[in-house]
């Protein structure tokens, strides 16, 4: 009985602390990117874009200063990418920052039900993921970090793999 109980419990820690439980990681399938309440506008069509899904919180100033850095990318990205913050808290304290910063470049949604929490495995933020078109995981890290040329690289090697199909 004594075995079982030892080989029982190596078991549960084995599942607990491997992959099971992991984030995505780069090169990995996105999970499904719905069920977000969207705060400032609708989500536009991810056909053929990018998607920078950052995931924030309004109790960090340097994660709140980082939507500036974030909004700047956008307005350059637009055509490309589709720059997505994710928060979880009280609506109405995210809707006041966001009205009073007014990042127009970026859309904000609300994970109430922590679907987008949970199937990323968030555990701790300031995070993003950046997707492809194709639901790729590229790259993963602090939004802060993401430079103009970085972002560049991913679009301009997506879009010459695309031209090389067609």
């Amino acid at each position: 009985m004594k075995k079982l109980t030892v080989l029982s419990l190596v078991l549960l820690a084995f599942l607990y602390s491997g992959n099971m439980f992991s984030q995505p990681a780069v090169g990995d399938k996105a999970p499904t990117l719905t069920g977000l309440k969207m705060l400032n506008n609708e989500l536009p069509d991810l056909k053929n874009k990018f998607v920078f899904l950052d995931f924030w919180a309004t109790y960090s100033t340097p994660e709140v200063r980082s939507l500036d850095h974030l909004n700047k990318l956008a307005e350059r990205f637009k055509d490309k990418i589709v720059f997505l913050a994710v928060s979880e808290e009280n609506e109405e304290h995210v809707r006041s920052i966001i009205q009073e910063k007014q990042w127009t470049n970026i859309f904000f949604g609300l994970d109430n039900n922590q679907v987008f929490h949970k199937n990323f495995v968030i555990k701790d933020i300031p995070v993003y993921y950046l997707i492809s078109p194709d639901n790729i995981i590229l790259s993963t890290g602090v939004s802060t970090e993401m430079e103009d040329f970085k972002l560049n690289a991913f679009v301009d090697k997506n879009d010459s793999i695309k031209n090389k199909l067609n």
